[in-house]
């Protein structure tokens, strides 16, 4: 029996991980996709809000029609309306928002994996790159060459499986015509950003930068680089307990201490700590300290 795929609008409040996690989606097609790297095409009819993602690889959002938000972890918000773009370095943690006021939502969504990144930065002279500021996304206006390239590959890919050399060629296309486009000085910067080694990562830098984050043990071992069986092996090496636990504790240490610190909700600590179930947060919170979120915040006005 085939797998009964979801849709953006009806996604639940976990975190999606992409690209891996795409396919799980009937919204979403693979156009090219071959070792990490890939090219996806997105169409959305119903409204899409609150889709928390993190991007496992740097990536490039080009919206054909409608209008996508995004907002990053410090509230910023970026719109991208009909023939703009915005560039996701890896590791960032987003949240998207699509309401169809105006049609449907159709995007395409280009992943690099680092031998692309890599050989674009050996194309381009030296004397192009220059440091510029950090840049985790941002948006670059519309450009008509960019427009052209994306309405042909709609046009002549989109029922194509295409290959390996011909993904290479159509991804190094586009960062050629992105560094044409681009005049917010970042790009040189999202480059290097994105040109380091891409493959096994530091565990412990991985779950300490993203433990409030609404993800499972598979995912953190997803973005680590490693099988959930290695990855739980090394984890109990390195912090003497299993992933499963030092997640719980660690969520609910930084609950205790927000309690302490923050006239923050109960719903709203649970949801800043990884929990989408308030009660399931408040019965693992009682658990471990004995009081109730609300007693611990009364006892400490």
């Amino acid at each position: 029996m085939p797998k009964l795929l979801a849709t953006f609008d009806d996604f639940d409040n976990s975190c999606l991980i992409i690209p891996e996690g795409l396919g799980d989606f009937a919204d979403a097609k693979a156009v090219m996709k071959y070792g990490k790297s890939a090219i996806y095409h997105k169409l959305i009819n119903s409204e899409a809000l609150d889709v928390e993602f993190h991007v496992n690889l740097p990536c490039l959002c080009f919206v054909l029609q409608g209008q996508e938000t995004f907002i990053t972890p410090n509230g910023t918000e970026i719109v991208v309306n009909a023939n703009e773009m915005v560039l996701f370095s890896r590791d960032v943690h987003m949240v998207s928002n699509f309401y169809n006021r105006s049609g449907q939502l159709e995007a395409f969504l280009f992943f690099f994996d680092q031998d692309i990144i890599s050989k674009f930065k050996r194309r381009i002279s030296s004397s192009d790159c220059q440091t510029e500021a950090k840049a985790n996304s941002y948006k670059i206006s519309a450009n008509e060459n960019l427009s052209e390239f994306m309405h042909s590959l709609l046009k002549i890919y989109n029922n194509s499986s295409g290959s390996a050399d011909l993904l290479d060629i159509k991804l190094m296309e586009l960062l050629h015509l992105v560094k044409l486009a681009d005049n917010t000085g970042y790009f040189e910067s999202f480059l290097s950003e994105n040109n380091a080694e891409s493959g096994r990562r530091n565990i412990q830098h991985i779950m300490r930068r993203h433990f409030t984050h609404n993800l499972k043990v598979q995912d953190y071992a997803r973005l680590s680089g490693r099988s959930v069986s290695t990855f739980n092996r090394e984890f109990k090496r390195q912090f003497n307990i299993a992933p499963s636990q030092w997640l719980i504790d660690k969520r609910l240490a930084e609950a205790h201490n927000l309690l302490l610190k923050t006239q923050m909700q109960v719903t709203e600590i649970a949801l800043e700590v990884g929990y989408d179930n308030t009660s399931h947060f408040i019965s693992k919170f009682k658990q471990k300290y004995g009081q109730t979120p609300k007693r611990v915040q009364a006892s400490n006005l």
